[in-house]
């Protein structure tokens, strides 16, 4: 159970000092990534919530129809209040908080891995989710599925008020923990899978107290109905639809939000899946190709760990339990699932907790055998390998494939790559800086759904215009480029990952020729 007294106070410091170098490590690299496809609408909802709870007019199209009246806009509202007070770029502005969220999730997870398992247990957690690269990516500017995975750490480190003697919790600690639930309920409904989580967890404790009158049983579940009730209300404080009943609507939303309509096309394993019909291994084999080698092992390992060590096994169990639950929860009822696995990132960071685990354990077993060197330098090759593809490859960190599948390039054609706006802001920039230099603003543009993303990321840079596809006055467009299709001849940039895997190019317009004899001098 939870650690507790002054070794547990002056242990967290570091903790927390390590949190806080990394959430401005993430902050100060977020302006650097581009805007997502998500993100403009996103936007749009935060606003009109933060009008809604601010009493002021709010009318958004989508907010009590289709898929919007789902999902909290905790995230999006506190967004749209940061940039309210501070004015500025917008998506600079979102990007920050996105990578604020990012920093909080690193540093709940940490407390809690500290809290049951030691500091070093929480300080390995803290260093793997932070080399992580897809979670680092989808930590700048992913305005859903990263803020909560964030939060669901949070609710993690909830459970840690938890007393495992009898009533289990007390009454302060009952309205804490109902308000940490709540924070990632305010953003997905899937939130409502860790009140079940505590159900369970209060359930074991129970049986092993052996308290099985009337009267305990009465103390025991009116703390979980307070419980409940401050998640349920608490938790739809950013959530206008479900306002209209708190108490049923987060319920109504969770049994939807895994079989709503999705009429797109995702790239599996060569083959390309219609309409998010995907077969049982997809998440899986997603996790097992993005997830860095490090983690994995170290995950292998926590499970020979629980299996030797009881006193660990009732944690281990239950964090592979919180893990592994939703991912068959989500093969079994066949839910609608694309773009990888980023809907359950929030599983990932307690499959980190196992990962840091193993390798303690595995640190622990070698002191006998005088291994020690060699399990330190496994480790340490284990975190530089993917540290060096993040230095590489910035700022597309959210298109890490590890050497399972042979990297990016061994991906590409086989599995989706930049199918988010991933890969957009670097052509945008590059566009920008030859805009600057030639001394004329351009029209930008692209095709699809990539159009909003470019027309987004140019509104950043002074020297572009954002410019409609269907009017046809543009100078340059980028378009995304598909594995091993040929670079299109007349392509004016084109830009690569470092092992050369093909994203976008920048392509003349219709208008191109008007400005070609201030660009082309220094194209050269």
């Amino acid at each position: 159970m939870p650690r507790a007294g002054a070794d547990w106070l002056g242990e967290r410091w570091s903790l927390f000092a390590l949190g806080l170098l990394v959430t401005v490590a993430f902050m100060l690299m977020s302006p650097d990534f581009g805007v997502t496809v998500d993100e403009p609408i996103r936007n749009e909802f935060g606003q009109y919530v933060l009008d809604y709870l601010s009493g002021r007019p709010a009318e958004f199209s989508r907010g009590d129809r289709g898929v919007f009246k789902l999902y909290g806009g905790l995230f999006d509202t506190t967004a749209a209040a940061v940039h309210r007070l501070a004015d500025g770029d917008i998506w600079a502005t979102r990007h920050y908080v996105n990578a604020a969220f990012g920093g909080i999730g690193v540093l709940a997870i940490g407390l809690f891995a500290a809290r049951l398992f030691g500091t070093p247990a929480g300080i390995l957690t803290m260093l793997l989710l932070s080399l992580s690269p897809r979670f680092v990516g989808h930590a700048m500017n992913n305005p859903k599925d990263a803020p909560f995975a964030a939060l669901c750490s949070v609710a993690l480190l909830g459970f840690t008020l938890l007393r495992p003697t009898f009533p289990f919790v007390t009454w302060p600690r009952a309205i804490l923990i109902g308000l940490a639930l709540s924070l990632p309920l305010n953003v997905r409904p899937g939130a409502l899978l860790y009140w079940g989580y505590l159900g369970l967890t209060i359930a074991v404790l129970y049986v092993r107290a052996g308290r099985w009158s009337i009267g305990d049983t009465a103390a025991v579940g009116v703390r979980v109905a307070v419980i409940t009730v401050v998640m349920l209300l608490a938790g739809c404080v950013f959530w206008p639809w479900a306002q209209g009943n708190p108490l049923v609507r987060p319920f109504q939303a969770l049994a939807d939000v895994g079989r709503f309509p999705w009429l797109g096309r995702t790239l599996f394993m060569g083959t390309v899946v219609i309409d998010g019909r995907v077969p049982p291994s997809y998440v899986p084999v997603w996790m097992a190709i993005t997830i860095p080698p490090v983690v994995l092992a170290g995950a292998a390992a926590s499970i020979a760990a629980s299996i030797t060590e009881a006193r660990s096994r009732l944690f281990i169990g239950g964090l592979w339990f919180v893990v592994l639950f939703p991912i068959a929860s989500a093969i079994a009822f066949r839910s609608t699932l694309y773009n990888e696995w980023r809907h359950l990132l929030f599983v990932y960071p307690p499959l980190v907790v196992l990962a840091a685990l193993g390798w303690l354990a595995v640190w622990e077993r070698a002191r006998v055998r005088a291994f020690r060197p060699i399990v330190a330098a496994l480790f340490a090759l284990g975190c530089a390998e993917p540290l060096w593809f993040m230095i590489r490859n910035h700022p597309y960190q959210a298109l890490y494939f590890n050497a399972l599948v042979g990297g990016p390039k061994g991906a590409a054609g086989r599995f989706e790559m930049a199918y988010w706006g991933h890969d957009l802001m670097p052509p945008v920039d590059w566009s920008a800086e030859l805009a600057r230099k030639a001394g004329v603003p351009l029209r930008i543009t692209a095709q699809g759904s990539q159009e909003g993303p470019v027309r987004a990321n140019a509104r950043r840079f002074p020297s572009l215009i954002d410019q409609s596809a269907r009017h046809g006055t543009h100078h340059l467009e980028v378009r995304r480029l598909r594995s091993r299709q040929p670079v299109p001849p007349h392509a004016l940039h084109v830009t690569r990952m470092a092992d050369g895997t093909l994203l976008a190019a920048v392509l003349a317009g219709p208008k191109y020729n008007d400005v070609r004899s201030r660009i082309e001098p220094h194209l050269r």
